[in-house]
């Protein structure tokens, strides 16, 4: 079925001004946003370059492996598509620091209808990214008052309305930073886009400022989603149809399309509601404290292997689990105690919710029955 490289190839000759800004554009500058732009896209206040000439610089650095998420074939189409090739690209942020825990990414699209999209990269092969990401389920990230800060500075250098968006962890910073931008620049947002990113902890969804951002949120999400799911995510949800299967369906590469817009469906998958509702209740009964201790059980381990990127476990997939196992044996007995607690209380979790299942589908049957 038709992609997003699909849908270039088809509206490539049709410009902003001819046709209007849409969902699937969104998600194409959310995934060309994962491109290394380094040395190449001006940083904040230095100016700006066109896509065309990112797609040039991004393959001469040669960055095209660097990534998870490729967005290569993505720049090549839209170099020479006349609806992407002029759009101006600047503002370019990319920090990694392993003390804070905080991966941080982020572009400024200048789009020839005069608005500009907002792009935070979602989380990329750095061990450190991932890490940030569990992070969300018990406070506020350094990422996440980053995403507010570089909003709040975008709009200041320029009097455009604005999209904001981005895919995976990049779309809960989309909405992040939205919702607790300055007032002024809230008031310039016109869409807030959630490309199967995770929602918030408790905390944060009941903040007024969070609940008020929710009518201009666009959450996307595959079928199976198994990101966009994970903790408080109250947007309203457009479910698309997908060429892969399981959790692969996170990938945006494969979220089907047809000329204009997305190719969705009314539900989400069966399995993937299950484990919404297993994971929903597995947290309720965490308090933040012990959320802290399960994500620093999983990653102080993953440290020790000595792993700094996803690539690097990859490589030496053997190495790299005896040194995870070699280093939770060292846990002392009172962490060790905390992670068996944790991980018991997920499967009670999952056997409640397919109880739950279980009856709910009994009764459905006794009525069917009670009907003929």
């Amino acid at each position: 079925m038709a992609n997003i490289y699909d849908y270039m190839k088809w509206r490539g000759d049709i410009t902003f001004n001819e046709r209007p800004f849409n969902d699937v554009d969104n998600l194409i500058f959310s995934e060309i946003c994962y491109a290394e732009m380094d040395d190449i896209v001006p940083g904040p206040g230095e100016g700006t370059v066109t896509i065309k000439e990112l797609s040039e610089g991004y393959t001469a650095h040669g960055y095209e492996s660097h990534l998870v998420n490729n967005p290569k074939e993505t720049l090549e189409l839209a170099e020479v598509s006349a609806r992407f090739c002029d759009v101006k690209v600047g503002s370019y942020i990319n920090r990694i620091d392993h003390d804070k825990q905080v991966q941080f990414s982020a572009v400024t699209f200048h789009i020839p209808d005069g608005t500009i999209y907002v792009a935070f990269r979602g989380t990329d092969n750095t061990i450190v990214g991932w890490r940030e990401d569990l992070n969300f389920s018990f406070m506020e990230t350094e990422g996440q008052r980053e995403a507010v800060a570089y909003l709040n500075n975008i709009a200041k250098e320029n009097n455009s309305m604005i999209r904001v968006g981005g895919h995976s962890k990049g779309g809960n910073l989309a909405v992040f930073a939205a919702a607790f931008a300055d007032e002024k620049t809230k008031e310039r947002i016109v869409e807030v886009y959630s490309n199967d990113g995770p929602g918030f902890n408790e905390k944060i969804s009941k903040d007024p400022r969070y609940l008020e951002t929710l009518n201009k949120v666009k959450l996307i999400m595959p079928s199976f989603s198994v990101v966009g799911i994970l903790l408080n995510n109250k947007s309203e949800r457009t479910i698309i149809k997908s060429d892969a299967t399981g959790p692969m369906q996170h990938n945006p590469l494969v979220w089907q399309v047809n000329t204009t817009d997305f190719a969705t469906v009314d539900e989400q998958d069966p399995a993937s509601i299950f484990m919404d509702e297993t994971v929903s209740r597995w947290l309720s009964t965490m308090d933040d404290k012990e959320r802290m201790a399960l994500v620093n059980s999983i990653f102080d381990s993953v440290d020790a292997s000595g792993a700094n990127t996803l690539q690097d476990i990859k490589l030496s997939k053997q190495k790299a689990f005896f040194a995870i196992a070699k280093a939770v044996m060292k846990f002392d007995a009172t962490r060790k105690k905390e992670l068996a607690i944790i991980l018991k209380k997920l499967g009670a979790a999952g056997m409640v919710v397919a109880k739950e299942d279980l009856k709910a589908t009994f009764e459905e049957w006794k009525e069917k029955v009670a009907r003929t």
